[in-house]
């Protein structure tokens, strides 16, 4: 997904479903758009956490804690080419959901209720049958493949739904996070809890949203992202492939995505990078588009998978309805909002010519979004971002004070420099946030052996974030 649903659909969302306030379904939405600009290229360094914003000289603020290297929550540029952090994508944007159900899995309808559930599929597990020539390809990487509805997906729902009615809960997570006590002394305590809950809240939207759009792709970098010609069956999986898609119209188009084309059609389909949803581009994204092609999970003789993004966003936004209205202590009655999940459907399906290279879909998107929520009506955010821009510096998370480029690493050579991040920030809390949410999926995969044993061996996930190693008594 894009800026134009992580935003502005995520805010309406928060609206309709969870009936927030324009400022707080204003802060849902930043904290679920900030995962995709929370990147290594802009924030990797040494986090210095400070008290206050001023300083007495030299850079000497009151620094209450110290965090290396964050949980950053984007590496690279949209998951085209990007490989490394396995941890990193599993956890904010190819949720591992393709295996059965574990003994006492809660189904939809204990999540959200019969009358949502009524509206929603239920999981489906992928069936692995890859060529025989593709020897990367195996059952335990099968189980990475993201999947909607997922036993994973349902109990990040479950827990950010008693985060956000257990206060308790909140507290004590940042008090095990670095500067945890400091924020917990604060006079303003009850209104960090609450903005922590929110910020949490909108992170743990983006990734339940992307098991809709980001379905089938996985979080390694490995074959089973690739895909065989959609024509031709003797082709290998080695460089560019035809698929299929519609936008404006019925009409079929083939083409060929390549790193060569302009953005709309953009993706890297060789054998360089196979990570993500890199050799499908931005299609994916892009809420009005379907589009056919024939994944090398399956074989070349396999008829080829349509993937319907109006449906499937459609469902992305009931589901966040549902989310929104259990942690603000209600239940979504969907019956009763047609109206407003009609102009949500209007918004998703809008569609644009993604061929003419002078149109920005992310944009029109997102002033479509916006035209139907003044309908509805609904106030706008806060916040008018400018989706062309990435990032549009509305949706940057305040707390930044100062910046040092001339730090030292241990070892003496200039490398990152010193960040100096406010305590009582939106950033601080979303790094801390970020972290926990890690720390949930990790230790979820683990528990229920999903994935191969280095899924989060990668160097990302080794790092130290703000969370102490206290997080595996209150993930128990």
């Amino acid at each position: 997904m894009d800026q134009d649903f992580h935003y502005y659909g995520t805010y309406y969302a928060a609206r309709v479903g969870g009936n927030y306030s324009q400022e707080e379904a204003t802060v849902i939405a930043k904290a679920s758009n900030f995962i995709d600009f929370l990147s290594n290229e802009k924030y990797a360094g040494y986090w210095h956490i400070i008290r206050n914003s001023e300083k007495s000289s030299n850079y000497n603020y009151d620094v209450v804690a110290k965090v290396d290297y964050p949980r950053y929550t984007f590496q690279g540029s949209l998951s085209t080419g990007v490989s490394g952090c396995s941890g990193l994508w599993s956890s904010f944007h190819f949720l591992p959901g393709n295996y059965e159900d574990p003994i006492n899995t809660p189904t939809t309808t204990d999540i959200h209720g019969k009358d949502v559930a009524e509206l929603l599929p239920n999981h489906q597990i992928r069936k692995i049958e890859p060529d025989s020539s593709l020897s990367q390809i195996n059952l335990d990487i099968g189980k990475l493949l993201n999947r909607p509805q997922s036993a994973l997906s349902k109990a990040l729902i479950q827990d950010t739904v008693n985060c956000l009615n257990n206060s308790k809960r909140l507290e004590k997570i940042l008090s095990i996070s670095a500067g945890g006590q400091a924020l917990l002394e604060n006079q303003n305590k009850e209104e960090i809890l609450k903005r922590f809950g929110l910020i949490l809240l909108g992170i743990r939207s983006h990734v339940i949203a992307d098991t809709w759009a980001h379905q089938d792709w996985c979080a390694v970098d490995n074959e089973i992202n690739t895909y065989w010609d959609i024509e031709n069956s003797w082709f290998d999986n080695k460089f560019a492939q035809h698929i299929e898609y519609q936008d404006v119209t019925q009409e079929w188009k083939k083409v060929k995505l390549s790193s060569f084309s302009h953005e709309n059609l953009q993706a890297v389909p060789n054998k360089t990078s196979y990570m993500g949803h890199g050799w499908m581009g931005h299609l994916p994204d892009y809420s009005f588009v379907k589009y056919r092609y024939k994944p090398c999970w399956s074989s070349k003789s396999s008829p080829a998978l349509e993937r319907d993004n109006p449906t499937e966003y459609k469902y992305a936004f009931l589901e966040l309805c549902s989310l929104f209205a259990q942690a603000n202590g209600t239940k979504f009655q969907p019956e009763k909002e047609n109206d407003k999940l009609a102009a949500a459907q209007k918004a998703i399906c809008s569609p644009v010519e993604i061929a003419d290279k002078n149109n920005c879909p992310r944009f029109e998107s997102a002033k479509k979004w916006q035209e139907e929520m003044e309908q509805v009506p609904i106030s706008a955010p806060i916040d008018l971002v400018d989706t062309k821009k990435e990032p549009d510096e509305k949706t940057v998370l305040s707390g930044q004070v100062d910046y040092n480029p001339h730090s030292l690493d241990p070892f003496g050579a200039s490398r990152y420099g010193t960040f100096y991040i406010n305590l009582n920030s939106d950033l601080y809390l979303f790094q801390i946030a970020a972290d926990y949410q890690f720390h949930f999926v990790n230790n979820w995969t683990k528990a229920h052996n999903i994935g191969p044993s280095n899924l989060f061996g990668d160097s990302w996930s080794k790092q130290l974030g703000p969370i102490s190693e206290k997080i595996s008594e209150i993930l128990v």
